[in-house]
């Protein structure tokens, strides 16, 4: 039996009327329900010993085989979420070296990537702009203008993210977006985790910019990185240019976007109907802002002047290494303090995202994956056809647990290599593997766009899966429309 005692009320005349909940399940399902999370970690630990108990397969060495045990175990504890995200990163961080697979120094080295680097940028460029008081403005202005019905306002978030995102990195639009989407949601009193109007906005920012970001070369570095390899692994005998990849991506992209914004508005109902009550309240609160400050307009010129570089020079100097100059101006400017911004800036998905990127990279560099992927393809993949539906379904597979780059890094390579065997074309094997590679809906460690929309606290996880593997069987079913429709009828083959 539990029974939680509570007062209905302050007065002690009454302190004596309590509210008893009999649970009147047998014991063993009481005890059971209320271990099941410490059960499920032992039982998934037991078989991770089990599995590390056995001899390497063939072809795979012992440190490979160690780094494939633990990324299974990863990938059930992400899943599951019986303990935190972050602290199965962790966990992954601190294994590796400890099972022998590789030195320490090297192992917290990858940690140390550029991508987490972004993500912190990006949450105290955020904090910045919600400090001072910018992002309440800019987001009363988009009430109000774009504001009028949920919906609208939705796509508007939808659209914005998905455009933006073809000519600068969609990682970047995410942390621009971010700020605002989260004053928003504050401004209009949404309840933390319950609200499907502040689900869907935040579902809209992460979706709009991962999509637009596969339309150009611009959205971020993994078609660049792929081009590369795809011109060395051939001898410079084969290329994907500019304009070509977005010629041969751009069916796919309007497809998606339509299948999202569809998606948006069939899972997520707002439960608000008139916004003309709450955008009075925002053309007040506008109002009593009054004329912009100096800090506001000190953080808007490093924002637009980190816009402009991201935009600009992003590919030469790293959106990381600019986020982080912009931070040092906004500190040796004045226009922030840590105690301002550090409120905002949470390490929690900061330390997950780090340690899945670990984790990709030892797997990457074991040979664990290229072995995997291997495996996938000798003796069970016979045609031409089936061997691409099954590079774009292992790429969808791998950008779940790991960011797009490095998916490309682990997969093109072995790809590359068979294409001559089956008698495909190396650049449309390419093309396989790049755009499944952006479907990186379904866990937060996949992208920062889907990082972010995590870190609102408004979303489950079992929200993102669920949602997340629905937009991405719509993105295959929107790829196998190019490989089989679009690309045949371009000549592209």
């Amino acid at each position: 039996m539990t029974a939680n005692h509570e007062p209905e009320n302050d007065d002690p005349e009454n302190d004596e009327s309590r509210t008893v909940v009999f649970d009147r399940r047998p014991l063993w399902i009481v005890v059971f329900d209320r271990m099941r999370q410490g059960i499920v970690v032992v039982v998934l630990l037991i078989c991770f010993f089990i599995l590390l108990g056995r001899e390497a397969p063939e072809g795979l060495t012992a440190e490979g085989y160690k780094v494939l045990c633990l990324f299974f175990l990863c990938v059930c504890l992400w899943s599951s979420n019986v303990i935190p995200l972050s602290v199965t990163s962790l966990l992954a961080i601190g294994a590796i070296p400890l099972m022998g697979i590789m030195d320490a120094s090297q192992a917290y080295a990858f940690f140390g990537n550029k991508a987490v680097f972004f993500i912190l940028g990006a949450f105290i460029l955020s904090g910045a702009m919600i400090a001072c008081g910018l992002s309440t403005r800019m987001s009363l202005w988009v009430m109000e203008r774009w504001g009028h019905r949920p919906r609208t306002l939705i796509t508007a978030i939808y659209i914005f993210g998905a455009v933006s995102s073809c000519f600068m990195s969609e990682h970047a639009v995410a942390a621009m977006l971010f700020p605002i989407v989260t004053q928003i949601v504050h401004t209009l009193n949404l309840p933390q985790g319950k609200s499907a109007f502040a689900k869907a906005m935040f579902f809209a920012m992460a979706w709009g910019c991962i999509i637009g970001g596969a339309a150009t070369v611009l959205g971020g570095g993994r078609v660049p990185l792929a081009v590369e390899m795809l011109e060395k692994g051939t001898g410079n005998q084969s290329t994907l240019g500019i304009l070509q990849y977005t010629q041969l991506s751009f069916p796919m992209i309007v497809l998606l976007l339509v299948c999202g914004w569809v998606l948006l508005n069939l899972l997520f109902q707002p439960e608000i109907e008139d916004m003309q009550p709450a955008l009075k309240n925002l053309h007040e609160k506008f109002l009593d802002l009054g004329k912009i400050t100096f800090q506001e307009m000190g953080v808007a010129g490093v924002m637009a002047l980190t816009l402009i570089f991201w935009f600009g020079f992003g590919e030469r100097l790293g959106i990381a290494n600019i986020s982080l100059m912009a931070i040092f101006l906004l500190f040796a400017l004045k226009l922030i303090t840590w105690e301002t911004v550090e409120p905002h800036v949470n390490w929690a998905i900061i330390l997950m995202y780090g340690g899945a990127i670990c984790l990709g990279q030892v797997m990457a560099s074991s040979g664990a994956a290229l072995w995997l992927a291997q495996k996938v393809f000798e003796g069970t993949i016979m045609s031409p056809t089936m061997f691409l539906v099954t590079v774009a379904a292992l790429s969808v597979l791998f950008t779940t647990f790991m960011s797009n780059s490095a998916v490309i890094a682990i997969l093109l390579p072995p790809v590359l290599s068979l294409c001559p065997g089956y008698g495909v074309a190396p650049a449309l094997a390419a093309m396989t593997v790049i755009l499944p590679s952006n479907f990186a809906f379904i866990l937060p460690i996949a992208t920062p766009a889907s990082a972010l929309a995590f870190a609102s606290r408004q979303i489950s996880l079992r929200e993102m899966v669920v949602s997340g593997t629905l937009l991405s069987l719509l993105g295959m079913a929107c790829f196998l429309v190019l490989l089989f429709v679009f690309w045949p009828w371009m000549g592209f083959a």
